[in-house]
C-alpha cells in the first residue's frame, strides 16, 4: 500500500441493501430442488464461491492483508447464498447433502496457484457465470420467492465483481 493510502476497494460495498425474501407459497419440486442443488453444490456453487474466497483470505493475510479482509467479507456474503439456498432445497423437498447429481461436493473445485491479478479475473469470470446461471434459474422456477432470491443473490454479485475489478486496479497501481 504507496503512502498509506486506503486502496478504493475497501471501502466499496460487498452486497446489495436488498434483504433475502422470505421464501414462501412453496410446493414440493424435484426439478426446483436440482436447480437449487446445482447453484449450492456444483463445481461452479456458492459453496466453491465461499470457500474459494476464504483460501484466498487466508492465503493473501500476510502479503495484502487488506485484500484479505475484503476477501473474507465477500466469503462471508457467498455463506449467506449458500444458506438461503440450503434451506431452499430443503422446502421444496430436497436435502441439503452437499451433492449435487448423485455427486459430491469436494475441495478439488477451488482452483489455486496463479498470480494475484490472474485470481481476481478468474473470480470476476465465477461471478459472471453465477450471474447467467441465477438469470437462467429465475427463467426456470416458477416461485416468485425463489426468483426474488435469486435477484437478491445477482446484486450482491455484481457488487463482487465491483470489488474485484477495483482489486485489479489497485494492483496496477503497486506494480503487480
Amino acid at each position: 500500500m504507496k503512502d498509506n493510502i486506503q486502496p478504493s476497494f475497501v471501502n466499496l460495498p460487498i452486497k446489495s441493501d436488498t434483504p433475502f425474501p422470505e421464501i414462501v407459497d412453496v410446493t414440493k419440486s424435484s426439478s426446483t430442488v436440482q436447480i437449487l442443488k446445482k447453484l449450492a453444490y456444483s463445481r461452479e456453487s456458492e459453496m466453491t464461491a465461499t470457500t474459494t474466497y476464504l483460501h484466498q483470505d487466508w492465503q493473501l493475510y500476510p502479503f495484502y492483508p487488506e485484500i484479505a479482509n475484503v476477501m473474507e467479507q465477500v466469503a462471508i456474503t457467498e455463506m449467506t447464498h449458500l444458506d438461503a439456498l440450503s434451506n431452499a432445497i430443503v422446502a421444496f423437498g430436497g436435502n441439503a447433502d452437499y451433492y449435487k447429481d448423485g455427486n459430491p461436493w469436494t475441495a478439488q473445485f477451488v482452483a489455486q496457484g496463479i498470480s494475484l491479478p490472474e485470481t481476481m479475473q478468474r473470480n470476476i469470470d465465477a461471478e459472471n457465470a453465477a450471474i447467467y446461471d441465477y438469470e437462467k434459474a429465475i427463467e426456470n422456477v416458477s416461485n416468485e420467492s425463489l426468483k426474488q432470491l435469486f435477484r437478491k443473490i445477482i446484486q450482491d454479485e455484481k457488487a463482487h465483481i465491483a470489488i474485484f475489478n477495483a482489486i485489479i486496479e489497485y494492483l496496477k497501481t503497486e506494480n503487480m
